[in-house]
């Protein structure tokens, strides 16, 4: 299933003019960072059409940051609303951009000088490609490679090719995104008050059948802070096991459906004990064993000797626990 093109882009197909690209940028807090992913963004060798920064409700001095910048580049628009979360800055901001692709940035985040470059020269060899990403490398309290798609996935991807390695595993990193503007337009916006927006968008842009595009060479630095939803483990493996419950029915290969969500709703029972949110863990184990044979078997025996554990009384659970925490690493292994 394919959007339909629109002038411009119908343009580009036929060898006319090149598409338009808008950058939008969510940013909260942002006074630390904002100023290098901007300058970042301005500094492209493919100069964006238009750079739209939406200030969510921030008290320290990231408007005045902004509105610095926007006097100075007539290509740098401001908006402000109050604080609703990146997934409302977004969409806020996607309503306001003109251009036929839109890029995600984050306001903490820097791009590579050649990042819209490489992506333009990506569209004009595949007109039919809606969702570009690429390779981040993370820096800052964490660094490392962002997750990669699988070795053959790398180019144009079709939606059938990439839907299961991508319930499996959330590789597209959201400041990398470049996406069609009418393929937003005909899902509908980010979910709001929803931790996971990003995912839950890949997977439904995979559902409507969007090519996607992977570019393996680095586009930007992904950056890691306490402040960011990277150092929120739990509540991040809960919404992305939602995500995935969602999505579940999309996946062809329903055994890798159970190999993935059991170990995933085991990581969050375990988190769940050491929050001390006992009833929601006893939960998270029991929904854990409904995988049965199919889910990883050291999985399925952890969660049965932690339910044991946990109906021990509260005494003679905590001298218990220790045991279990060593028998569970080594069976991890």
């Amino acid at each position: 299933m394919r959007t339909s093109f629109t002038d411009g882009e119908t343009a580009v197909a036929h060898g006319g003019a090149a598409p338009s690209i808008s950058v939008t940028i969510a940013a909260y807090q942002a006074e630390r960072w904002i100023a290098e992913a901007l300058d970042s963004i301005l500094a492209q060798t493919r100069p964006a059409d238009e750079v739209i920064v939406v200030d969510d409700g921030s008290t320290d001095t990231t408007a005045a940051i902004l509105a610095d910048y926007a006097r100075r580049s007539d290509r740098v628009r401001v908006a402000r609303q109050d604080n609703r979360g990146a997934a409302a800055a977004f969409n806020l901001a996607f309503e306001m951009a003109s251009g036929d692709f839109v890029a995600l940035c984050g306001a903490d985040d820097v791009w590579r000088p050649q990042k819209l470059e490489w992506q333009a020269e990506a569209i004009a060899a595949h007109p039919d490609v809606e969702v570009l990403f690429g390779h981040a490398e993370m820096f800052g309290v964490m660094e490392g490679d962002h997750a990669r798609p699988p070795a053959d996935m790398t180019g144009r991807i079709e939606a059938r090719e990439i839907g299961d390695a991508l319930f499996a595993e959330n590789f597209v990193c959201a400041p990398s995104v470049l996406i069609r503007r009418s393929l937003f337009e005909r899902l509908g916006p980010f979910v709001e008050d929803f931790r996971a927006e990003d995912y839950e968008y890949w997977l439904r842009c995979r559902r409507a059948g969007a090519c996607f595009y992977y570019d393996p060479r680095t586009l930007l630095g992904w950056r890691q802070h306490g402040g960011n939803a990277s150092a929120q483990q739990l509540w991040m493996d809960q919404y992305a096991h939602a995500v995935r419950d969602r999505y579940a029915g999309d996946v062809r290969d329903r055994e890798l459906v159970r190999r993935t969500l059991a170990p995933a709703l085991f990581r969050i029972a375990r988190a769940l004990v050491d929050a001390g949110r006992t009833d929601d863990a006893r939960a998270a184990f029991r929904r854990t064993l409904r995988y049965g044979r199919q889910a990883p078997p050291a999985t399925l025996v952890r969660a049965l000797a932690w339910l044991a554990l946990l109906a021990l009384p509260a005494r003679a659970r905590e001298h218990a626990g220790r045991a279990l925490v060593r028998l569970s690493r080594a069976l991890s292994h």
